[in-house]
This record gives C-alpha cells, structure tokens and sequence, in this order.
C-alpha cells in the first residue's frame, strides 16, 4: 500500500514535468533582437527625419545665395557697362579739346 501512493505522486510528478518540457520555451533571443530592431529603426527615422529638414534648410539658403550672387554679377555687368560708355564719352571729350572745339556742355535739363 505505501507503494501506491508513492507511484501515483510520482506518476503525477512525471506527468507535471512531461507537461512542462512540452510546453514550448519563449524565445527571449528573437524578443530581444526584435524590441532592438524597433528602437533602432525609431532612432535612424527620427535621425533621417531631422537630416532631411536639415538639408531643405541648406537647399533654400543655397537658392538665396545664388539669387544674391546673380543680382551682383548683373550689377557689376551694369557697372562695367557704364564705366566703359563714360571712358569713350571722356575720349571723345579729351578728342574734342585737343582738337579746339568747345567740350560739349551737357543739355540743359528741359523741365
């Protein structure tokens, strides 16, 4: 009789751990790497996000500049312009004297 009650617990106790080793492990490995994977790929969008922004900034400053380097070069075309029609007016001026007329007087203003 005493080895009854023993072999029914121990049966029991046999049954619990077969149980138990059936029961399919979590696989801490793959939920580990998986929460990993989502913190990194948060981190690099956040990052690729503020980059971006960072590099249409750039973009519209670049655009400014060129802008303003365009308006100087047109400017200093105009300049090269009017210093090079004053340079013949003065030839033609110092042309003027050399040969005995008057200079030229400039027109009076008709207001």
């Amino acid at each position: 009789m005493s080895s009854e009650p023993s072999d029914a617990t121990g049966a029991g106790a046999a049954a619990r751990h077969l149980a138990l080793a059936a029961r399919p492990r979590r696989p801490w490995f793959l939920i580990a790497a998986a929460l990993l994977l989502a913190v990194l790929s948060g981190t690099l969008w956040s990052r690729w996000r503020d980059t971006r922004m960072h590099a249409e900034q750039l973009e519209a400053e670049l655009k400014g500049v060129y802008a303003e380097a365009e308006m100087l070069r047109t400017e200093a075309v105009r300049a090269q312009q009017r210093i090079a029609q004053l340079e013949r007016e003065l030839r033609g001026a110092a042309a003027n004297t050399k040969a005995g007329d008057k200079p030229a007087s400039p027109s009076p203003d008709p207001r």
